[in-house]
């Protein structure tokens, strides 16, 4: 019997280790994806990459990481938003819009590689609008063969969760998203 194909949009270690802990008994094929241009700088994004690779090798998923092209992510924020970037509060429409980027190019690369099913690390961060990514997500996967898998859980768990975990396997934990706004 095949295993469903699952994507799932990875933003940082700390974040997807629950998620890999609520599904580890799961009959699913399993692919982190790593596309995080939003962070600030190359040295970072590098870091939090490498602890994806530690929980990959703990859990037994694989790893897809994405080019980082930062300059391209400010420009679509500038090509995008009204004001200058730095006018936006944390979790307005700059975040938003730096969800949706980032969200559209996770679904993309399912498509392209034929996942049957797709999740994001930001529908259980509890910073993070669930509800828009979630809304995202379904209209992105409209007319498609993907399914979303919802991850509709307590989000101040699953943070309690990723701390515990982040502390048992020596883990990363960063104090910020990793953008330079968010510093």
């Amino acid at each position: 019997m095949n295993k469903k194909k699952l994507l799932i949009f990875t933003c940082c270690a700390p974040c997807v280790l629950p998620i890999l802990e609520y599904l580890k008994n799961s009959n699913l094929d399993i692919t982190l994806y790593f596309d995080n241009s939003n962070i600030c700088d190359s040295d970072e994004f590098e870091k939090r990459f490498l602890q994806i690779c530690k929980i990959s090798d703990i859990y037994g998923c694989k790893v897809i990481k994405a080019e980082y092209k930062h300059e391209e992510w400010l420009e679509f924020l500038k090509n995008n938003l009204d004001l200058d970037l730095n006018q936006y509060i944390e979790n307005g429409e700059r975040c938003k819009k730096c969800l949706y980027f980032r969200t559209k190019l996770n679904f993309l690369f399912a498509k392209e590689n034929m996942y049957d099913m797709i999740t994001s690390t930001f529908l259980t961060n509890m910073y993070k609008d669930s509800d828009f990514i979630r809304e995202t997500l379904n209209n992105l996967i409209l007319g498609t063969n993907i399914k979303l898998f919802d991850l509709n859980v307590d989000k101040k768990d699953f943070y309690i969760k990723g701390v515990e975990l982040c502390k048992k396997f020596d883990i990363y934990r960063q104090k910020f998203c990793g953008c330079e706004f968010s510093k």
